[in-house]
């Protein structure tokens, strides 16, 4: 049963998120190479892009359980982090994402610790989990700062990079939750067949896209914002230009009236004039102060008298600067006044007084009135400095008149862009604007981010739906395999194994094809005694020792309950010999089955194309012929494939049909031979035998067809038949009711069904009387069911018939079954009959038998006698009945009522 979450889609999810950190260590790499210095902030940090790879690498490695690897990435993982914190703007570089430095530093050596301690080893019992739920709370922090809850302790949202802040928190949730897929999910085994390659593309192309298009929604806002930057601080460069420019020309203006004067009074007149109408005119210029050549103040206007009252114009560096005005007009700003609300630019006009004296205008000009801040409103998230000096930038077109030094405000705003503006008469000025608003920025991050969480969502879906469709192939492909397979063995079935042959024997070039067709010998017992369950233990074990066994390009089936087949094709003619040998030697090995010892052999029958134009149908038969010509000669043993044994089974086959029929029409005959008193020499009884006349006359042995109805089930119909025929004899001849009459009764007749009720209603049917009937049965009935058997036949007794044991000491005689057989009767067999008369100890040991039976209280009945000193050595013997050809023949019943009347 699978779960909704499979180790194949937890496998193919850690997948894709290996992907995406090695992907954004990539790209992040290629930021900091290409662009990322022209960017407010910087996407991707250089540190995050080569830590982001290192854990990447490391996820695949412990994905793929190679440990060596996994902590090469881990140490690596270690090494940077100490290479940072011995990097001077490590400090910066980390407020970068505005995290506090101990949790970054946390958050990237708990990750590398479980590098060095893959799952599987005992600290990792304890590391990864707690490794990973403090990833997760992390997270949880994290991502609700993001979205406005105060809840990450020194977190300062005016140093944050937002957009790197989304993808810091994606990060750490799917890589805790990678993190406990493979521990939780990790069971030693590797994952490599879990996923396909081209799996692992798609994947790796889902999360480059999703990522891709974060990465270019993100990098559009922030290159947006950067040139809005840029656009500042260029837009402020130029407003600053055109109005010193602006005022340059009102200075030029000025200064050239002057020149045109010739005389002091006019000259003060035109000075006084030009100066208050300035003042009073353009609102930008504040006032004036005059000095003489000498640089002593000798006139203010406006402002000028509050400005120099202030000490705004006493230091050194004014008096250098105002002494160096003396033949262009020259800008400054007052330092001193940047850090009042009045920051003032001072714009020195030489005039040369028509006395010959040098006279310094200085213009005081509103530096607030420079910009004009309403044609900065688009740009209100950011502010723009102006470096005057390394360490003295001064804000422009802001309400701060705050002056910073270039490391103070790298510190306060460390999202920011440098840009440098030729202004006419002041040369280059290098401008600085930052970012003091992340709000928008904000906003686009938390929609951005959405992207990576769709992402993922895809990811998740596909990962589950190419799961469920790989489990529903493998699950097609088992279904596939079961319509072929046994599910046992896990061999061919037999209709694919047919279909198979008749395929090859269309398409088949091999020159030698040969089958073996195997059995295991005396299977049934096993499976009846130990069960079904334990039984198809011995087959699975059987069809894998065949296959330690069968070349490899053979092909194997198992054909019915225990039999099993070989099929082989070569450019040689195959050792049929060899494996033949090999198979019975693998299956002879003892088998142990749940702590039992199973002892089993095999019969094989081979067969051999020999390059002729054999169908393999055919071949299957004629194998099928051998292994049963093996199993008659007793069993583990092979036997391969000859004519006659086709010749002789399609005699059997014949014989099998013909006999049917013979039953189906009642066709079979009854002969009777007599058995004789030995004293009296008078027929005392009489055995039937049956016969089976064919069509021309002629009989058939029943040597030659009792085996094949005890092997096909039709001696039933055949005991009963001939039961049937001989009580009819005795009902219809009363002579035969002076007789005890024998009827041979096989072991299935009694073993399955009541043959002791059936006796007695056709007894009854036919009104004879039980003890006119004897029934034969030989030694083999009491092997494998003595107990049952002995109760049937005592049922036979206590019916009133009386039960005789044929062919003793053929087959299974033990002297101690005598005393325990419910038997009147034992019919010695003929073997003991032959050469007795020379043979002293033979007769020894018949001499012991009868003795022993006549103790007992049991007849004895000689088979076989065919001399005169046969009869009188059992005569002297003591043996009361006599029985062969001597006396008669088996004959029909006529002949035997003429015997009984004579």
């Amino acid at each position: 049963m699978y779960t909704l979450f499979s180790r194949s889609a937890a496998t193919k999810f850690a997948i894709a998120v290996a992907s995406f950190f090695i992907i954004i260590g990539l790209v992040g790499i290629v930021e900091f190479l290409a662009y990322q210095d022209q960017l407010l902030m910087a996407l991707i940090p250089g540190a995050m892009s080569v830590a982001s790879t290192l854990i990447g690498c490391g996820l695949v490695a412990v994905l793929y359980r190679n440990v060596l690897m996994a902590r090469i990435f881990g140490a690596a993982l270690l090494v940077l982090l100490a290479g940072l914190l011995w990097i001077a703007d490590y400090v910066v570089a980390a407020r970068l994402v505005a995290l506090p430095i101990e949790l970054v530093l946390a958050t990237l050596a708990s990750t590398a610790s479980l590098f060095l301690f893959p799952p599987g080893s005992r600290v990792a019992r304890f590391l990864w989990p707690a490794v990973v739920a403090f990833d997760l709370l992390i997270f949880v922090f994290l991502q609700a700062r993001l979205w406005g809850l105060p809840l990450l302790p020194n977190f300062d949202p005016l140093q944050a990079s937002f957009p790197t802040l989304t993808l810091v928190a994606i990060l750490i949730l799917f890589g805790a939750l990678t993190l406990a897929i493979l521990y939780w999910r990790g069971d030693g085994r590797a994952h490599r067949n879990c996923t396909s390659k081209r799996t692992i593309v798609t994947l790796a192309m889902m999360t480059a896209t999703g990522f891709g298009v974060w990465y270019a929604l993100t990098l559009s806002d922030l290159a947006t914002a950067s040139d809005a930057a840029r656009s500042r601080i260029t837009m402020t460069g130029s407003m600053i230009e055109s109005t010193l420019s602006e005022q340059r020309k009102l200075a030029e203006r000025m200064r050239e009236r002057l020149l045109q004067v010739e005389d002091d009074e006019t000259f003060q007149k035109v000075l006084r004039k030009d100066t208050e109408a300035y003042q009073q005119d353009f609102a930008i210029i504040r006032g004036f102060v005059i000095y003489n050549e000498q640089l002593q103040p000798i006139e203010t206007v406006g402002y000028g008298s509050a400005f120099l009252a202030g000490g705004f114009l006493s230091s050194a560096d004014f008096n250098a600067w105002l002494q160096s005005i003396d033949l262009s007009i020259n800008l400054i700003i007052s330092g001193a006044s940047l850090t009042t609300d009045n920051p003032i630019f001072m714009q020195g006009v030489p005039v040369r007084h028509p006395a010959g004296e040098l006279v310094r205008v200085v213009m005081l000009l509103d530096a607030n009135r420079v910009i004009h801040t309403e044609y900065l409103n688009p740009f209100s998230d950011m502010r723009t400095y102006l470096q005057l000096a390394p360490d003295l930038l001064v804000p422009m077109g802001h309400d701060k008149n705050e002056i910073l030094t270039e490391q103070q405000l790298i510190q306060r705003f460390p999202h920011h862009v440098v840009d440098s503006v030729m202004i006419a008469g002041a040369g280059e000025a290098r401008f600085y604007s930052v970012l003091s608003d992340y709000s928008e920025i904000q906003t686009e991050s938390q929609l951005n981010q959405l992207m990576l969480w769709l992402t993922f969502a895809f990811v998740l879906i596909y990962a589950l739906a190419e799961d469920s469709a790989q489990r529903l192939s493998e699950k097609q492909d088992e279904l596939r395999h079961l319509a072929r397979h046994d599910d046992i063995t896990g061999l061919l079935r037999r209709d694919v194994f047919n279909a198979y042959l008749q395929q090859r024997d269309r398409d088949s070039t091999a020159l030698h094809r040969a089958i073996f067709f195997l059995n295991l010998d005396g299977f049934k017992p096993i499976n009846d005694s130990l069960g079904h369950r334990l039984g198809d233990r011995v087959l699975a074990e059987t069809a894998a020792r065949i296959r330690t066994v069968a070349p490899g390009n053979a092909q194997l089936a198992r054909f019915s309950g225990d039999e099993f087949v070989i099929y082989l094709e070569s450019s040689a003619s195959p050792q049929a010999d060899v494996i033949a040998e090999q198979l019975i030697e693998v299956v002879r090995k003892p088998y142990h089955i749940n702590n039992i010892e199973v002892h089993l052999t095999a019969s094989v029958g081979a067969v051999r194309s020999n390059g002729e134009d054999r169908h393999a149908a055919n071949m299957m038969q004629h194998a099928e012929i051998a292994m049963n010509e093996a199993k008659q000669l007793g069993g583990n043993l092979s036997c391969h494939f000859v004519e006659q044994m086709a010749q002789d089974y399609q005699r059997q086959v014949q014989l099998r049909n013909a006999l049917q029929l013979t039953l189906d029409r009642n066709g079979l005959e009854v002969h009777y031979q007599p058995i004789y008193d030995t004293q009296t020499r008078a027929i005392v009884a009489v055995e039937s035998l049956v016969r089976w006349r064919e069509d021309d006359g002629n009989f058939i042995s029943p040597a030659e067809f009792i085996p094949i109805a005890e092997n096909t089930g039709q001696i039933i119909p055949l005991g009963e038949q001939v039961l049937e025929l001989v009580l009819r004899d005795i009902h219809e001849h009363p002579q035969l009711r002076n007789l005890q009459v024998s009827v041979n009764v096989s072991a299935p007749q009694l073993q399955r069904y009541n043959f002791a009720k059936l006796l007695q209603s056709r007894l009854t049917h036919h009104q004879i009387a039980p003890d006119n009937l004897a029934l034969e049965l030989t030694e083999g009935i009491f092997v494998g069911e003595g107990k049952t058997t002995i109760a049937s036949l005592q049922a036979l007794r206590d019916l009133g018939c009386c039960v005789a044991i044929d062919d003793f000491g053929t087959g299974f005689s033990s002297l101690s079954y005598l005393n325990r057989l419910p038997a009147d009767v034992i019919k010695i067999d003929r073997a003991f009959t032959a050469g007795l008369t020379q043979d002293t100890e033979l007769q020894a040991v018949v001499k012991g038998i009868i003795d022993l039976c006549a103790y007992l209280g049991k007849k004895v009945v000689v088979e076989g006698i065919e001399t005169e000193a046969q009869l009188q050595i059992f005569a002297g013997m003591g043996v009361q009945r006599l029985q062969g050809f001597y006396f008669a023949r088996p004959m029909p019943l006529p002949d035997l009522l003429k015997l009984l009347n004579n």
